[in-house]
């Protein structure tokens, strides 16, 4: 499949699993500084879905654009011997008072709503959902996460209805390929 029409089928398929919320709110962390959120997020973990299946080497890169949208980049691989890819797309705050919520768009005119469900004081690892609770990330200023610090996200997703069971860890260098947990390319 092209990347494009890949793309756009990721946020309508997003676009529309976002739109089935029926549950009460997801919790959101609270006062996110998007200055110091800015910068290289590594995907730790995931409910893989077909659009990043089979993807390596995973990060979202935000920059905070002078307009105050958010440029979005997502970072890929197809294998470790692959060269890298990516998609670019914009973020923005529906409402300016809630730093926690955004809306991304990857593809026009789809549109998918982003929550930070939770995020650690020094800024290290990060918990994203869907409101539908269909799909969820945990991800890293690093390429790895203390296990501590990942069970602590699954706790946190689990309680906000994520389908945990699903969660699968994303391959972030080549000896993670075969590993336990690891979703495999």
């Amino acid at each position: 499949m092209k990347p494009r029409f890949t793309a756009l089928l990721t946020l309508l398929v997003v676009a529309l699993l976002g739109g089935c919320a029926s549950q009460p709110p997801l919790r959101q962390a609270k006062d996110v500084d998007l200055a110091r959120y800015m910068g290289t997020w590594y995907v730790i973990g995931h409910v893989p879905y077909f659009a990043e299946k089979g993807d390596v080497a995973t990060a979202d890169e935000y920059r905070l654009k002078p307009d105050g949208d958010i440029a979005v980049t997502y970072h890929y691989r197809k294998g470790f011997d692959a060269p890298e890819k990516t998609w670019a797309g914009k973020a923005w705050l529906p409402d300016p008072a809630d730093t926690a919520h955004w809306k991304v768009q990857l593809v026009w005119p789809l549109r998918s709503d982003y929550v930070i469900v939770d995020l650690a004081p020094d800024y290290r690892s990060v918990l994203i959902g869907l409101p539908s609770r269909k799909l969820m990330w945990i991800m890293a200023r690093e390429r790895q996460l203390p296990a501590a610090e990942y069970q602590r996200l699954l706790a946190v997703a689990k309680a906000e209805g994520f389908p945990v069971d699903q969660v699968r860890k994303v391959p972030q260098r080549c000896e993670d390929l075969g590993q336990a947990g690891f979703e495999q390319p």
